[in-house]
């Protein structure tokens, strides 16, 4: 085992100005963030020029968003159960753990790529027949899925190393790799969709391709030993402690997520037996969202490693200021970003669709959900605090009430009882985004109170 480790601390971690640091933290994620939207953007524009007067393309692909969002929460469990490990491994000066990580997190990521393999690979027509999909939706949908499946087993390992780096505190790697498979990927789309006539299989294999690459990319940081934490490749490494301290943390991040893709499920299946172009606008929407919500992501991969190594320091003082200067930042920007994006939706959208009712459900639904982009920052650092310290049950519950027992009993009620139709689906999301918002900002200063007195613990590794 390499208990050697010798772990190199950011600069102005334990001690100094803490926005600095945040930021420091947050701008390479948020950097690499957006490339990502950018290439979502670009690729359902790319898919969308299939055909402009056929949503069913688009539609199709957006059908299979939340099953390919299922699989990517099982890979942030892994990103951050390992992150928020490794960052208070780092503040309690925990070398025997740091030197397992990576063995133990990718023997999780095998099992778990096996089992989508396993899954995915037989039973993808029925899988996709049971998310509704009819027609034309059905087959564009199915071509998607099957040719996207590789990349699943890709982004598990790529997860791992993402996580390590981030506990770290080395976010420009983890930028580098997002931005590499995303360049890649917006270069890739027009050649296999258009050029080698793939269609929608094209946008899948330019994908798989792409994530490939990036986790080349992120594997030779560590072989260049540009990480403190060192790969031995040994089965000896391997440490059932390690595995457990990761699933603690992971798993309920990864069911926090699930929650999230089940509750697209609804929201599809809901939206859909309202109008199918209703569906296509609301998956417009969600790509842009990614946007507007990439400094909410980014700030909370920032907070799990400032916290979690301060944490694990015992500077409590220092928990509460990272807090209060994340949601600062953070309402500042997303502020900012939903402002521009609300002011000029009439334009966005025009480019991607020729269908004039689309158009407008777009739209109407940014202005009608403006505000609750900025309610569910604070509901997002607040479950990167808890994830943080250890306690990922906390963010759990926040992420369980804003999206099932808050916002799809609203809209059921708003549509069925008061016939308020795709309105009742907007306003039940913000209903849900606005009470979390006060639950989360509660609960964390409870808790950062506690963590000062004594009576709540840092989970310890």
């Amino acid at each position: 085992m390499n208990d050697d480790i010798k772990v190199n601390e950011i600069p102005g971690m334990f001690e100094g100005p803490i926005r600095p640091v945040l930021l420091k933290l947050a701008i390479p994620m948020f950097a690499g963030m957006v490339v990502q939207v950018v290439y979502n953007v670009t690729d359902t524009f790319w898919v969308a020029r299939i055909d402009l007067s056929d949503p069913s393309y688009m539609g199709g692909t957006a059908i299979v968003f939340p099953l390919i969002f299922f699989f990517m929460a099982l890979g942030n469990g892994l990103t951050v159960g390992v992150s928020s490990l490794v960052a208070r491994a780092i503040g309690e000066k925990n070398v025997k753990i740091l030197s397992t990580t990576a063995e133990s997190g990718m023997l999780i990521s095998f099992v778990l790529s096996v089992l989508s393999l396993a899954i995915l690979l037989p039973f993808a027509p029925q899988i996709l027949s049971a998310l509704g999909a009819e027609g034309d939706y059905y087959l564009h949908g199915l071509e998607y899925l099957r040719w996207i499946i590789p990349a699943g087993p890709v982004i598990f390992f790529a997860m791992i190393f993402q996580g390590i780096l981030q506990g770290e505190g080395l976010m420009k790697y983890v930028m580098n790799s997002m931005i590499i498979g995303t360049v890649l990927n917006i270069v890739l789309d027009p050649i296999f969709i258009f050029l080698l006539n793939l269609d929608v299989r094209g946008a899948a294999l330019a994908t798989v391709i792409a994530q490939a690459v990036a986790l080349i990319y992120i594997m030779t940081v560590f072989v260049n030993n540009k990480s403190s934490i060192k790969i031995d490749w040994s089965i000896s490494n391997i440490k059932g402690g390690t595995i457990k301290d990761i699933a603690a943390i992971g798993l309920p991040q990864s069911f926090a997520m699930i929650i999230m893709s089940l509750s697209f499920f609804v929201f599809n299946r809901i939206v859909i037996s309202i109008d199918e172009l209703a569906l296509t606008a609301f998956a417009l929407c969600g790509r842009f969202e990614q946007l507007m919500m990439m400094p909410a992501f980014a700030i909370g991969a920032a907070i799990v490693t400032i916290v979690g190594q301060n944490g694990g320091r015992g500077n409590f003082d220092r928990v509460r200021e990272t807090m209060k200067e994340s949601w600062v930042i953070g309402l500042i920007s997303v502020g900012v970003l939903t402002g521009l994006m609300v002011g000029f939706a009439p334009w966005i959208f025009k480019p991607f669709t020729d269908v004039e009712k689309v158009q407008w459900y777009a739209v109407m639904q940014y202005r009608v959900l403006g505000v609750s982009y900025l309610t569910a920052l604070i509901g997002i650092t607040g479950r990167s605090f808890f994830q943080a310290i250890g306690y990922p049950m906390p963010a759990l519950l926040l992420t369980l009430l804003r999206l099932i027992l808050i916002a799809i009993p609203v809209m059921l009620i708003l549509i069925h009882v008061f016939n308020m139709g795709i309105w009742g689906v907007w306003i039940g999301l913000a209903t849900g985004s606005i009470i979390s918002m006060f639950v989360s900002v509660l609960w964390v200063r409870r808790s950062i109170k506690q963590l000062e007195s004594g009576k709540l613990k840092m989970h310890k590794v």
